[in-house]
């Protein structure tokens, strides 16, 4: 890379970037469909983009990403999946830090933490969300991003033809089958046959929820419409998780070169490109 090439990507989204606001959304909705119903909460606006929690849920660095890609000039659309429709947005917006009452009941019914083969149930409903999304924001399609438990979810959701741009961070389903892609076989195939999909995927090398079998059984299904991030264990924030893990939220460190914080620089420039062809 030359020297000039170099700068220009390190100016890329600074001012973005430079952002530290990890105050919830204010605004919120109800989605129901496919027998599951959950809150959304959503700001922004621009080409919309699906922001899927990690475990425990709303931790505010997952707010500071949702800011950056709101200033990105995205609308975000972030689906709290361990609460009721209905729930008040003050508890919506409170850290999930337990699994437990409607969040265990939730995940052991639309999430399927050990399956070793196929899906989730909730795969089905976000899929709606995206083509919701992409009725209400047009544009060329949807983006996608998956954290950790919601990792895998990045890109079962792309088997809805309207998001063109997936993202998965350390993504963590099945817990225990490291080479599994927590697809079912037409979900695999029809990803597959895509042509017009790109995804990116993101993990510490070290990671011991997302292996590289997991990469590894990804770019059998996706081929070259995969491009993978796998970041050296030393990069992790010292003050994030016991292990490296989280590429995009706990474990990123804020400073230009780390290569969390540029990795966060390429998933914006990357769904920039994809959703609104410019940059």
């Amino acid at each position: 890379m030359s020297q000039a090439k170099d700068l220009f990507s390190h100016t890329l989204f600074a001012d973005v970037l430079a952002l530290d606001d990890r105050t919830p959304f204010t605004e919120a909705f109800d989605w129901d469909a496919q027998g599951m119903a959950h809150p959304v909460l959503v700001a922004g606006e621009g080409p919309g983009v699906l922001l899927m929690h990690e475990l425990p849920g709303f931790v505010p660095e997952f707010w500071r990403l949702a800011h950056w890609l709101v200033a990105a000039g995205f609308r975000v659309y972030a689906p709290a999946l361990y609460d009721p429709a209905g729930t008040p947005h003050e508890e919506l917006v409170q850290v999930h830090g337990k699994v437990g009452g409607m969040a265990r009941a939730c995940i052991s019914r639309e999430i399927r933490l050990f399956a070793r083969t196929g899906g989730s149930p909730i795969s089905d409903w976000l899929r709606t969300l995206a083509r919701e999304i992409h009725e209400e924001c047009g544009g060329p399609g949807v983006g996608a991003i998956g954290l950790c438990l919601t990792g895998n979810f990045a890109w079962s959701v792309a088997v809805e033809p309207s998001v063109i741009a997936a993202v998965a961070g350390e993504p963590a389903l099945p817990f225990n089958a490291a080479h599994s892609v927590h697809l079912d076989t037409d979900e695999a195939q029809s990803l597959s046959a895509r042509d017009d999909l790109e995804v990116m995927a993101l993990r510490f090398d070290g990671d011991p929820s997302c292996k590289a079998g997991r990469f590894a059984a990804l770019q059998a299904v996706l081929g070259d419409k995969l491009e993978t991030r796998v970041l050296p264990d030393e990069a992790k924030n010292p003050n994030g998780n016991p292990f490296p893990h989280a590429v995009l939220t706990k474990d990123l460190i804020a400073e230009d070169g780390q290569p969390t914080y540029e990795s966060a620089r390429d998933v914006l420039a990357f769904l920039s490109h994809r959703l609104q062809r410019q940059r």
